[in-house]
């Protein structure tokens, strides 16, 4: 390797000769050069989608790997042609190229030499000359070798605004061939049309470009982003003057945003319907509008009860050893005579029981009930708690991420006499209408829930919604049962729901929830790590398998990030690594997957135990089961020592300790406290400023979202009778 004086100034010039490893993506390779010198060095980073055979002038910093030595981890390229002959050759030769194999390579480039991409680029029907090659094959050649030209010059120009290789695969993957025009013409369109592009990005490449910043198409991008950016924080419109608010902090000007809601309305891209509390227009996205119409009036159509007699309830529950409450037994009845039906409570109240009995009835009746939860987690404890099958939505839906959709639909329907989902909290609108496409409509639907959690990450409030438009059967069950009476987490966190403060409790097995104030962040987290690696197994919890930290943020000195690092040096301080960017994964680390992965059969919010490590690829044990992930896999895990209160939804953990402090002011409420704390099993301790903890308890509200369902399903409901 170079030497320099600068660990992050190191460079090399030359041919790249081949892949060690490289992901689908481009997101991560391992590549061998060949410098100018004729040496052989190993560079590592965003270089996947690149070709052998280019010509590269990379940068970035040395860093030593224990077992395979020195190697470049690239921070900026520079993509030439292939400079010799051979270069040529074995770029031509290597499957980036389709159409040609070793030996036709071998003779274009005999034929045509240096000069042979000249004679790609503008005149492609003379390799018509090359004995072997026909019109077909040509054809395929010429077709990659301009994706490949245009994958090439857009990546120079949209790293140049700090877009990485994935975001410029997908530019190409939309626009082919025509991708370097699109950017430069109208590079709004990314903001509108490409994930992960902000409209800042998009609007400092126009700038560049000289594009005034009156340009009607510079409002329409704004407000087709604004609209996309208000559904990720689960928003399903904006009401015209947040729209308006919004806009301008981008320096969109009210009337520039009023022609642009105007002209995107007639194209049908956006739709002004309906009026807010206030008297305000609401501003759709046309597909979120659509979408919620169609929940609302699938839902409507499921209207329609029939008796069920509570002794057959009761028999039920005798037959499970289980005697039910009174608004237990109504509720079972309730699920077993309705086509739709709401079952609500908080913990302690005996949702799960009332689910065995309901079915035990049902088995009883020559029913087929089908169990999904939205998380892979979720579903494991719905089935350990009622000794059936459980199976997430998408699984159940038949999710299909080759061709990036749901098998299950009207044409080919879940084939169940019902259908109970559990922690319907997490259910987003998208998520609820690809289930009511695939469920007939004799078929059951019982959705179970706490409505006093957190909302869904997605677009949508379907559960609270659902409950608070009076349309739709809803069993609600308040009744904390003897058996957890004697719980501190139960009764903490009903205390939460009162808006009353939760205190350290005692019973006859010693105290199961603690308050510890802290006031600095360093004090917050020096506790914390006192209190996993020491307390907490002292009282026989393994702080790798039982001990689940929660924190309401990923950013910040008591975010999950930096807690984690904290962690994991306290805990596993050292061993066979992975370094990816900033972030160290060991052998021993727990780990937290982000997104499904249908491939390796792991979906978001698994948690495994890292088992093995080699070059760029990571050894995972999931419950039991090995899986190897590598590249854009690897790039899915998060360390999961310490993770946020949204990703711990739908999770139920031995000991679990959440941290709240006025650091975390824009997030704490009563609902984030409360889901936390509803987490833990065994063991809860909230740590931190006790004015964080007061302020999350006692502030209700501002987390709201916009969505028309509840007053959509009772018009829907009304248009029935």
């Amino acid at each position: 390797m170079p030497e320099s004086k600068d660990p992050y100034g190191a460079r090399i010039e030359g041919e790249l000769v081949g892949f060690t490893f490289r992901s689908d993506d481009g997101g991560f390779a391992v590549a061998r050069i060949r410098d100018e010198q004729g040496i052989e060095q190993v560079i590592v980073g965003p270089i996947a989608h690149l070709s052998v055979g280019s010509h590269l002038s990379v940068e970035g910093r040395i860093s030593e790997h224990p077992r395979f030595g020195p190697r470049l981890k690239v921070r900026g390229y520079l993509v030439e042609d292939p400079k010799t002959l051979e270069g040529l050759h074995r770029y031509l030769a290597s499957a980036e190229v389709k159409g040609l194999g070793p030996e036709l390579a071998q003779r274009v480039v005999e034929a045509f030499g240096l000069e042979t991409l000249s004679v790609l680029d503008r005149a492609p029907e003379r390799l018509r000359e090359v004995p072997g090659i026909g019109p077909k094959r040509v054809e395929r050649i010429v077709e990659h070798w301009g994706r490949d030209r245009a994958l090439r010059e857009i990546s120079v120009m949209l790293r140049g605004h700090g877009l990485g290789a994935a975001i410029t695969r997908r530019v190409v993957d939309r626009y082919g061939d025509k991708a370097l025009s699109v950017v430069t013409n109208d590079p709004y369109r990314l903001a509108g049309e490409i994930a992960g592009v902000a409209f800042r990005t998009a609007d400092a490449i126009a700038r560049s470009m000289g594009i005034e910043q009156d340009d009607p198409r510079r409002a329409r991008a704004a407000v087709r982003w604004l609209l996309r950016e208000a559904s990720g924080q689960g928003h399903c419109y904006l009401p015209q003057p947040e729209l308006e608010r919004r806009a301008l902090e981008h320096h969109v000007l009210r009337d520039n945003l009023c022609d642009a809601i105007a002209s995107l309305g007639v194209e049908g891209r956006v739709v002004k319907e309906g009026v807010d509390d206030a008297g305000d227009p609401r501003i759709w996205d046309s597909e979120m509008l659509l979408l919620e119409q169609r929940v609302a009036r699938r839902l409507a159509a499921r209207g329609g009860e029939r008796a069920v007699s509570l002794p057959q309830v009761h028999m039920a529950a005798e037959r499970q050893g289980i005697q039910l409450a009174p608004e237990q037994a109504r509720a079972v009845a309730l699920a077993l005579g309705a086509r739709l039906v709401v079952i609500t409570g908080g913990p302690g109240t005996g949702k799960t029981t009332l689910v065995k009995v309901l079915l035990d009835a049902a088995q009883k009746r020559g029913e087929r009930w089908v169990l999904a939860a939205p998380t892979g987690r979720a579903a494991k404890r719905l089935a350990e708690a009622c000794g059936v099958e459980s199976r997430t939505l998408h699984r159940l839906l038949g999710y299909n991420p080759g061709k990036g959709g749901f098998t299950r639909n009207t044409d080919n329907p879940i084939e169940a006499d019902a259908v109970l989902v559990d922690e319907v909290s997490m259910v987003d609108l998208p998520l609820m209408d690809r289930l009511l496409d695939a469920l007939p409509a004799q078929t059951t639907l019982v959705l179970v829930g706490d409505a006093d959690q957190l909302p869904s990450v997605g677009p949508g409030r379907v559960l609270g919604d659902l409950i608070d438009s009076g349309s739709v059967p809803v069993a609600r069950l308040a009744r904390v049962f003897r058996q957890q009476e004697d719980s501190g987490i139960v009764r903490n966190a009903h205390r939460i729901l009162d808006g009353t403060l939760p205190i350290s409790s005692e019973n006859e097995d010693g105290s199961d929830f603690y308050v510890l104030g802290r006031e600095h962040p360093d004090a917050v987290r020096d506790t914390l790590v006192e209190v996993v690696t020491r307390r907490l197994p002292a009282r026989g919890f393994d702080p790798f398998r039982d001990v689940q930290v929660l924190t309401p943020m990923h950013r910040g000195p008591l975010g999950s990030r930096a807690l984690n690092a904290a962690l994991q040096q306290a805990l596993n301080p050292d061993g066979p690594e992975l370094v990816r960017g900033d972030r160290k994964i060991r052998v021993g680390d727990r780990v937290l997957q982000n997104r499904n992965d249908y491939d390796n059969d792991v979906f978001n919010g698994d948690v495994g135990t890292v088992v093995g490590v080699d070059t760029g690829a990571l050894d995972v044990d999931f419950g039991g089961r090995n899986v190897s992930l590598v590249g854009d896999q690897v790039d899915a895990l998060s360390l999961a020592y310490a993770i946020s209160i949204h990703k711990s939804q739908g999770s139920e953990y031995k000991a679990v300790v959440v941290l709240l402090h006025t650091s975390h002011f824009v997030m704490l409420r009563r609902n984030l406290v409360y889901t936390a704390t509803t987490r833990a099993r065994n063991f809860c301790c909230l740590l931190g400023s006790r004015r964080a903890i007061d302020m999350a308890v006692k502030r209700v509200g501002g987390g709201e979202r916009y969505t028309g369902l509840s007053e959509r399903l009772q018009s829907a409901v009304f248009a029935l009778k």
